[in-house]
């Protein structure tokens, strides 16, 4: 198992109750439950460390397509 599996796996199970109720805003997973949803990320990010102190949470923003991040970097010869 993986760091953020649970959660992972939590956010997909709920994924369509949570686009109903809160696309476009940012959930905060920890363990196996939905802890609650959020204007933003840093709001979400912030109740994640005041509520469970620095171990791992899932923030994640609500959307019905995921877009693939890109990283890039400057050490490549280009």
């Amino acid at each position: 198992m993986t760091v953020l599996q649970t959660e992972l796996e939590t956010y997909a199970s709920r994924k369509s109750d949570l686009l109903a109720e809160a696309r476009g805003k940012y959930v905060l997973i920890h363990g196996g439950e939905v802890v609650g949803t959020y204007d933003t990320e840093g709001d979400a990010i912030s109740q994640g460390y005041r509520q469970f102190g620095n171990v791992p949470f899932l923030v994640k923003e609500v959307v019905e397509v995921e877009q693939p991040a890109t990283f890039v970097s400057n050490l490549l010869a280009l």
